[in-house]
C-alpha cells in the first residue's frame, strides 16, 4: 500500500503529515479482523499489480472502494464521505478529481464530464481480477469470502453466492477491457463454473 500511496500524495502535493495521517488510517482500516479477503494483504496486493501506469483517479478509488467494509452492507456512502474528509484535510481543492473518483466509488450523484470510459471499465475488471486467478488462488478467495459472511446460514450464502455466480456465466463477457479479458476470462470461466459445481453438490 506504501508505494502507490506515496505515488499519490507526492503527485497532489499532500502535506507530510496529512500523508503520514491517512495512511495509517487506511492501514488500520484494511487490517480490521473482520476482512479476510478485503484487506490489504490478499485484495490490495493483487489489485496493485495491475496499477502500473493507472491515472490517479483509479489509485485513490482503489484505496477508498472499500475503506469502510461490512460483508452484509452497502458502505458507498461511508467510502464517498471518507475520501471527501482526506480531501478537506488535505486541502486539495481539486473538484474534477474529486468527482470523478467519488463516481468510481459509486456516487451517481456527481457530475463527471471527463471520467474517461475506459478507466470506469478498467476499475471495474480490477475488482474481478480475482475471478481470473489460478485454482489454487480462486479457492483461497472463496474460503476467504465465506468467512466474511459467518453470521449468514450456509443455505442461505449458497443461495446468495450461486446468483451471483449464475449471473456471470449469463454474460458474453466477465471484463469489460481487453488487457483483462485476454488474461483472465477463460480461468475466471473455469474457476466459477468448479464453484457452481461444488455448491450444488453441497
Amino acid at each position: 500500500m506504501e508505494p502507490i500511496w506515496q505515488n499519490i500524495t507526492t503527485a497532489l502535493e499532500i502535506p507530510p503529515d496529512v500523508a503520514d495521517k491517512w495512511l495509517a488510517k487506511l492501514k488500520q482500516q484494511y487490517a480490521q479482523p473482520n476482512r479476510h479477503y478485503h484487506n490489504e494483504e490478499q485484495m490490495i496486493r493483487r489489485k496493485v499489480e495491475h496499477l502500473s501506469g493507472a491515472s490517479l483517479c483509479l489509485q485513490l478509488a482503489l484505496l477508498f472502494q472499500y475503506y469502510h467494509f461490512d460483508a452484509g452492507k452497502d458502505c458507498v456512502k461511508e467510502n464517498c464521505d471518507a475520501l471527501k474528509e482526506f480531501l478537506v484535510e488535505a486541502k486539495l481543492e481539486n473538484k474534477a478529481l474529486e468527482n470523478n473518483v467519488l463516481r468510481l466509488l459509486g456516487d451517481v450523484s456527481v457530475e463527471s464530464s471527463d471520467l474517461p470510459d475506459e478507466d470506469v471499465s478498467y476499475f471495474q475488471d480490477l475488482d474481478l481480477s480475482i475471478l481470473g486467478y489460478s485454482a489454487e488462488d480462486y479457492k483461497l478467495y472463496t474460503e476467504q469470502l465465506r468467512k466474511e459472511y459467518s453470521s449468514m446460514e450456509t443455505s442461505s450464502y449458497n443461495k446468495m453466492r450461486l446468483k451471483i455466480l449464475q449471473t456471470f456465466n449469463c454474460i458474453p463477457f466477465i471484463y469489460a477491457t481487453t488487457e483483462f479479458g485476454d488474461k483472465f476470462e477463460k480461468t475466471a470461466r473455469d474457476n466459477i463454473e468448479t464453484e457452481i459445481k461444488e455448491l450444488k453438490s453441497q
